[in-house]
């Protein structure tokens, strides 16, 4: 996931502001877009992670247009406000210490979308691979018999050609041609064979990489 962005909702003046301080210094900090409630009615922003503090439009419709995305919502109420508790929504009373919680509980829902992320791009990678190999495994087999009949092909054009008086000048032309073309293929087959050897090793390598990264970043 690239840089994720937070979504802060309120038509109170400082409240963003207490979110995002601290937030915005750090090295992974999202980008934060803020807009007032009633600027939510029709068109509601892309985001990661949305952000609701006191508005002065109804919290259960703003929180109904924010939840249509499907992305996780934090609610921050006030002491003495009703805090909403609609599926998806986490809820913070605006107690002492909420900016800090509302970050902590922020980061920790963006941290599992990401990992969310990662294991359905490994898991397509993996289904692509799955593919991969089994056209590889067909491909490899369709290689073995077509090796085969080159061969015979091959065999049987040389046993042939070693009588030349046997056959008429154009019979000895068409087999001369059948030779060739199975010595073209065979040429081919053997590039073939080198390809799949630096795919191969390509891949050893990339897996390689892989588990030093996963081992540098332990």
């Amino acid at each position: 996931m690239d840089r994720a962005k937070v979504l802060i909702v309120s038509d109170e003046p400082q409240f963003a502001a207490a979110v995002s301080a601290g937030w915005q210094s750090e090295r992974n900090s999202p980008s934060f877009l803020v807009n007032s409630s009633n600027s939510c009615g029709s068109h509601v922003p892309v985001f990661d992670l949305a952000i609701l503090g006191p508005c002065l439009e109804p919290v259960p419709s703003v929180l109904e247009r924010l939840r249509r995305q499907a992305k996780p919502v934090i609610h921050v109420s006030s002491l003495n406000g009703r805090s909403a508790k609609p599926p998806g929504v986490v809820n913070i009373h605006q107690s002492d210490g909420w900016p800090e919680l509302t970050q902590l509980i922020a980061k920790q829902l963006l941290e599992r979308q990401r990992s969310q992320a990662e294991i359905s791009r490994l898991a397509e990678s993996k289904s692509q691979l799955e593919r991969e190999a089994s056209l590889g495994r067909y491909i490899l087999e369709a290689r073995h018999n077509l090796n085969n009949a080159l061969t015979s092909i091959l065999g049987n054009s040389e046993l042939m050609l070693l009588e030349p008086e046997t056959f008429s000048p154009t019979v000895r032309q068409q087999l001369e041609t059948i030779r060739n073309m199975g010595m073209r293929m065979n040429e081919i087959m053997q590039r073939f064979s080198s390809l799949q050897k630096e795919m191969l090793l390509a891949e050893q390598q990339k897996l390689s990489r892989a588990s030093k990264a996963a081992s540098a970043s332990a």
